[in-house]
């Protein structure tokens, strides 16, 4: 299952593209995403993860080392004062490897999902700059494997527009063929497509970011083309 990972991280990846890096502190919330704490270690951040299961915390700080921090606590009640964090992720599926040792997260549970717009609302609490979520996507004819429920894209943005209303949410996807092709259309599974064709859907909230305008987005790609050109050449 290495090319569902690859998919998901960079999903998350083009979530999180505008935002910074250096200094800045992310809260993971649960170990139950195929994302692990250290993907967000190596892109830069500090990161610190609140997951209800001890059991887990402990097999993951084994693993992580000091690098990571971990703080037991529950979804819809986070043990962190306001703006603890720049940035938040959570996943609103799990690994089946993770449910198969610690179970679901109880806010992933079919009789606890009434509570996500609290959870959702908990993240945005503790977090000054952007939150990410990803989801399983309602709207895809591609298969995965994840446990949990899946959501309509608009859902998604409905509930997100009503978190950030004054920022700015943006959509990506990702692929997961139907396994009957997976052997020769891997590479699809590995590319981040347009909502709402992917298997997953990742949602960025970004708060106090105004809107992209089309100028905006015009100067946003002139600056990725120029900052992808060698210094040397840059300047000669």
């Amino acid at each position: 299952m290495i090319w569902h990972k690859k998919a998901e991280e960079r999903l998350v990846k083009a979530c999180m593209e505008d935002w910074q890096r250096r200094g800045a502190h992310l809260l993971q919330l649960g170990l139950h995403s195929p994302v692990v704490p250290e993907f967000f270690w190596d892109s830069g951040f500090d990161v610190t993860c609140c997951e209800e299961n001890h059991a887990a915390a402990e097999a993951a700080l084994a693993r992580s080392g000091p690098r990571i921090s971990y703080q037991i606590g529950r979804a819809d009640h986070l043990p962190f004062d306001d703006d603890s964090f720049e940035y938040a992720f959570v996943s609103l599926y799990a690994d089946t490897e993770y449910v198969g040792q610690y179970g679901l997260p109880s806010f992933l549970r079919r009789h606890m999902q009434e509570k996500l717009p609290a959870v959702l609302e908990e993240l945005c609490r503790v977090s000054r700059l952007g939150v990410v979520l990803t989801a399983k996507n309602a709207c895809s004819l591609c298969q995965s494997r994840y446990e949990g429920k899946k959501y309509s894209p608009y859902f998604l943005w409905k509930t997100a527009k009503g978190l950030c209303s004054e920022g700015r949410v943006r959509f990506a996807s990702t692929g997961f063929v139907p396994r009957l092709f997976t052997p020769r259309l891997q590479f699809v599974n590995n590319a981040v497509s347009f909502v709402p064709c992917g298997a997953l859907v990742g949602c960025c909230l970004e708060f106090n970011a105004p809107p992209l305008t089309g100028i905006g987005a015009f100067i946003k790609q002139e600056k990725r083309k120029l900052e992808s050109v060698p210094l040397i050449q840059r300047n000669g």
